[in-house]
């Protein structure tokens, strides 16, 4: 009988881990959302990036953006496009930082993208 209720924790567990690495989805909308607004160059995209003084850039950071997402997306790319997305969040806390903002949203969907991956691949996470 112990087996049979040892058993049923386990399916729950695996349940639980099958629905957090699901976490992944919520900068990835983040980040799909912001660079489609900075491709389309939406009025309120282009007022932040020219307080942050990046105006000129706007359409080729947003395609960089969606890129990332892009190899994200794809399963074969999915750990580059991890790599290439918690790169870009970089730039954005650096971006935040340097325009004198407080850089808590690039550090929101870094800690989402880490936390997701952590459930998705663990062997990513293994030492040696």
């Amino acid at each position: 009988m112990n087996h049979l209720f040892n058993t049923h924790i386990n399916k729950r567990q695996i349940t639980m881990q099958n629905k957090l690495r699901f976490i992944w989805v919520i900068p990835i909308l983040l980040l799909t959302i912001s660079g489609s607004a900075k491709v389309l160059q939406l009025d309120f995209m282009v007022a932040n990036m020219t307080k942050a003084g990046m105006n000129h850039m706007i359409l080729g950071v947003g395609i960089i953006e969606l890129l990332c997402v892009i190899a994200f997306l794809v399963p074969k790319t999915r750990t580059i496009g991890f790599l290439l997305c918690t790169a870009y969040c970089g730039g954005i806390i650096a971006a935040e930082w340097a325009a004198g903002q407080v850089p808590i949203p690039g550090i929101a969907v870094t800690a989402l993208l880490w936390i997701g991956m952590f459930f998705e691949k663990k062997a990513f996470f293994e030492i040696g």
